[in-house]
């Protein structure tokens, strides 16, 4: 804002020579409403500082209202200033709004627009167009603006999909909206006096109607895998039957190893930003879930923590338990739905799918029984049991690193998931508007991506398997074993 300076020079004989008083007016923080009620009072703020200024300066206006700076300031209890002189007849401050409300000028008695001008020692502060308006009037235009913004806010909504439409509707609650609405014009046609009026503007204060209502972020299906800090073992405990015991590592591993070879699960992300016109608003994430149970074999269920604002489908019956919404996914049929308004997205979702614990095979690595001088092993079968050793924990070796591989390997790659979210995003958008795979690598090449941050990223896009991650372990030897019988059948 430009700062504009205005200076009153006041010539006085003082003892020790002449004193210079000014103001300073300055327009950033200073405001004046364009539009009154008839008979009402001038409402403005200005950014004002003193000094050396006279108490007896004057404000005046184009409407031939007046008032000395000595009395507005003694009708201003929070403007800190301070007296200049022994004689209090001069002050000084720094910059400060000063309301004007206090001041009483009054507007005229009849509607219309007027070009009012408010000035302090003859020198203009403000001259602006303000429409003056009767109670009546005025009552209609918020009408009609709501009425504005109800009908703008359905048409944003019928730009998403079906089942956009309902979560937003619903959390919106815009039917409620259109009735209230309508009831609040019934009460205005009704109205006859100044009270009544003023009561149909109270109720209509009431009525929050979406100003903007945009989408600021969009993932499509991407692969989802649960998080292993997402888990939770003591609902899966509580679903079903088994315990999980001193073993909760194994059966964390166990879990994302059932995801891997039982089910394929695609997530899709919305998130739409509301504005009102309180300038306040509120983020609504919409999640789908989209799931290839072909391979499923056991009972499993989606589970998910109890985040702020949480719904989902009408035909989706759920159970809550432990601070917990879980459903047996053999009783949908091949997607979720739900919303929130907590900060979450497609990576940070609490959401994890899984079996019983009954159902889960961990890996365990028992005690060994101990040995004595009685029961001495043989040199061949010591040299056995030490082979035997080295293979165990080379297989064990194996699975920690494709664990690693599996959970820790992209905090790895992304220490920041922020970066994830972006490159993802890219990615994704790059793919709508159909640049081939080669352009994408590329670019992202160009935007200084390390080549294993971005084969990661465009592999786990595709829901391809991420190098040096073998989803099935030892499983071709496992498929030549069972052909064998067969074989030697033939």
């Amino acid at each position: 804002m430009r700062c504009k300076s205005a200076f009153i020079i006041v010539f006085a004989v003082f003892l020790l020579g002449m004193a210079s008083a000014s103001f300073n007016f300055s327009e950033n923080g200073s405001s004046m409403i364009n539009q009154s009620e008839i008979s009402g009072y001038l409402e403005a703020n200005i950014n004002i500082s003193f000094h050396n200024e006279s108490l007896n300066s004057t404000f005046n206006d184009s409407l031939g209202h007046s008032i000395k700076l000595g009395v507005l300031l003694g009708r201003v209890y929070d403007y800190n200033y301070k007296f200049n002189d022994s004689t209090n007849t001069t002050v000084d401050s720094g910059f400060q709004i000063l309301k004007f409300d206090n001041a009483n000028f009054s507007m005229p008695k009849t509607a219309g627009n007027i070009t009012y001008q408010l000035n302090f020692s003859e020198v203009q502060i403000f001259k602006k167009t303000i429409s003056i308006t009767s109670t009546k009037s005025l009552v209609k235009a918020r009408i009609d603006e709501k009425y504005t913004q109800l009908n703008s806010a359905k048409t944003s909504i019928k730009t998403y999909d079906l089942f956009i439409q309902k979560i937003l509707n619903e959390f919106l609650n815009m039917t409620s909206l259109e009735y209230d609405l309508k009831k609040v014009e019934i009460q205005y046609t009704n109205a006859k006096t100044e009270e009544e009026y003023n009561s149909v503007l109270q109720n209509l204060s009431y009525i929050k109607i979406p100003k903007t209502i945009s989408e600021t972020v969009t993932a499509d299906s991407i692969t989802f895998y649960p998080k292993r800090e997402i888990i939770n073992l003591d609902i899966l405990k509580s679903i079903g039957e088994g315990d999980y015991g001193e073993n909760a590592e194994g059966y964390i591993d166990a879990i994302d190893l059932w995801n891997v070879e039982n089910l394929k699960t695609k997530i899709s992300f919305k998130e739409i930003l509301i504005n009102y016109e309180s300038g306040a608003g509120v983020t609504l994430r919409v999640f789908q879930f989209e799931f290839d149970k072909r391979e499923m074999k056991n009972d499993s269920y989606f589970i998910i923590e109890d985040i702020s604002n949480l719904k989902f489908e009408e035909n989706v019956l759920l159970t809550k338990e432990l601070g917990y919404y879980y459903i047996n996914l053999g009783d949908i049929s091949d997607k979720i739905i739900f919303s929130t308004t907590e900060d979450v997205d497609f990576i940070s979702v609490p959401v994890f799918i899984s079996p019983t614990l009954d159902n889960l095979n961990p890996v365990e690595v028992g005690p060994f029984p101990p040995g004595g001088d009685e029961n001495k092993l043989s040199k061949w079968l010591l040299f056995g049991l030490i082979i035997f050793l080295l293979l165990l924990i080379a297989v064990i070796s194996y699975i920690v690193l494709q664990n690693w591989y599996r959970r820790k390997y992209e905090n790895y790659l992304f220490k920041n998931r922020n970066n994830l979210y972006n490159i993802m995003t890219y990615i994704q958008t790059a793919k709508k508007s159909g640049m081939e795979r080669e352009d994408i690598l590329k670019n992202l090449k160009k935007a200084d991506w390390t080549r294993e941050q971005i084969n990661y990223a465009i592999r786990k896009y595709e829901g391809k398997k991420i190098l040096g991650i073998i989803e099935k372990p030892f499983k071709k030897i496992i498929e030549d074993i069972e052909r064998r019988p067969k074989e030697n059948t033939k």
